[in-house]
């Protein structure tokens, strides 16, 4: 049976506890009620990984959605999973190279059109401290094939700063891959020193094309 990105982003929608097509919804409150003395507090200072999901339950009741799963990929050679947990739970995976591992590459996976093209290009510009793209721009954002789609590909130069990161690095560059429908947005970013990721691009568009929705289990 074959699956297509829309029957694999359908079925990682349903994992996610909130859909972002009701964020922008607006709904009068009608009516006050008083919280039960009984009542469970709410869990507010928990990692976002546990966020939605009681830690006072015994793990095998729980049902944390595995978003690996979904998709399959083939690491190039010379690349390495990354060890250190990614704190924010987004990364599906996350993979360095280069000398030094300063090299990375890992793919994410959101509900909906997790912000559109737009939002998300621009921010990765932020983050290489380049000014926005005008939507003329946007809309000449060359294309690769991708899930037997075609997927917005960027690449630009700058100074590197990543989420949480205190200084800049000089000099990198970056590569990234956006495909979007209604169900879900996959994205595919690579980042590092320039020289080392001119080496890479091969293996990136080699990486990209070897990720495909999972077959389920029979």
């Amino acid at each position: 049976m074959k699956f297509s990105l829309h029957c694999c982003a359908a079925i990682a929608c349903s994992l996610f506890t909130i859909s972002c097509d009701r964020l922008s919804e607006r709904e009068a409150i009608t009516e006050l009620r008083e919280v039960s003395g009984y009542a469970s507090k709410p869990n507010i200072d928990i990692p976002s990984t546990t966020r939605f999901y009681d830690d006072a339950k015994d793990e095998t009741q729980q049902q944390r959605p595995d978003f690996r799963s979904l998709l399959t990929w083939t690491v190039p050679e010379g690349w390495s999973e990354n060890s250190t947990p990614d704190p924010m739970g987004m990364r599906l995976v996350d993979l360095r190279f280069g000398p030094n591992n300063e090299g990375e590459c890992y793919i994410s996976l959101m509900p909906g059109s997790a912000g559109g093209l737009e939002a998300n290009v621009n921010r990765w510009r932020t983050q290489m401290a380049q000014p926005a793209y005008t939507a003329d721009e946007l809309s000449k954002l060359p294309k690769k094939p991708f899930f037997n789609r075609e997927a917005a590909f960027v690449a630009f130069d700058g100074d590197f700063k990543g989420f949480g990161a205190d200084t800049a690095k000089t000099g990198y560059r970056m590569l990234g891959l956006i495909h979007s429908t209604d169900q879900a947005t996959i994205f595919v970013k690579l980042t590092g020193p320039k020289a080392l990721v001119e080496q890479n691009t091969a293996a990136f568009d080699t990486f990209c094309q070897s990720i495909k929705p999972n077959a389920p289990k029979e």
